[in-house]
């Protein structure tokens, strides 16, 4: 093999890393702050993943109305926004086997997206985030769970019907949300902490959530580039959703 082949092919089987290196470069010039989208504490502070910041998650993709908008919250280690009414689809998880659980969760929600499980045989495109509710106990033990996603705009007013009867669309009202940002997998151990730093830095406000439920948000494929995913509590003079 000639010199100038050998450099040809080098060339080549380099140019997809040095892409993505320029991707994560570029995407790593947000500040923790632009990231997070929100001060964080004295204290808090964590060598942990730093999460893909939402304005350029939803500049890619669309995303629930109200999410990617960050209210100025008065305290730090938290963002406050309002997430508007809209409609969800919405399927229960398994928590006798979570992994399993998520797994046929997401399938179900799948074919109504497909278009396989709703009435017009439609497909329908993916919007963010995918969200999970944790139902609690006054023990503060999760006692059932539920996956959702949101309908993007076209099909927003008039949402195909669901042909599943463990699929359902939900109407949600508009909400206030308190939430942290995590840049690492849903499986890290650090990720579920994020809800005692979350809880702490309310607590700093005298900001009083509801305590029958919390929510995590996932906004990124799990493996793929930089990652984000949230936790959220709703605030206390909210009807559970």
């Amino acid at each position: 093999m000639s010199k100038s082949v050998l450099l040809l092919v080098l060339q080549l089987l380099l140019s997809p890393v040095l892409t993505y290196r320029n991707q994560v470069e570029e995407e790593d010039t947000d500040s923790w702050e632009e990231a997070k989208g929100y001060e964080e504490c004295q204290g808090f502070f964590r060598d942990l993943p730093k999460p893909k910041a939402l304005k350029k998650i939803c500049s890619e993709r669309e995303c629930a109305r109200g999410l990617n908008m960050t209210m100025k919250s008065p305290g730090c280690g938290y963002s406050e926004r309002i997430l508007y009414s809209g409609n969800w689809i919405t399927t229960h998880i398994d928590l006798n086997d979570t992994k399993f659980g998520y797994r046929e969760a997401y399938f179900r929600l799948g074919g109504y997206r497909s278009g396989k499980t709703n009435d017009r045989k439609q497909p329908v495109d993916m919007a963010l985030p995918v969200i999970k509710k944790w139902y609690l106990d006054e023990k503060y033990n999760i006692i059932s769970a539920t996956m959702s996603f949101y309908i993007p705009a076209p099909y927003q007013k008039n949402p195909p019907a669901s042909l599943d009867p463990e699929v359902e669309v939900e109407q949600w009202d508009d909400i206030t949300i308190y939430s942290r940002a995590y840049g690492g997998n849903r499986d890290d151990p650090e990720f579920m902490e994020q809800f005692d730093f979350l809880r702490d830095a309310l607590a700093r406000e005298e900001i009083v959530t509801y305590s029958g439920m919390m929510m995590t948000a996932g906004y990124t494929r799990p493996g793929h580039g930089k990652q984000r995913r949230e936790v959220m509590l709703i605030g206390e003079n909210h009807d559970i959703m």
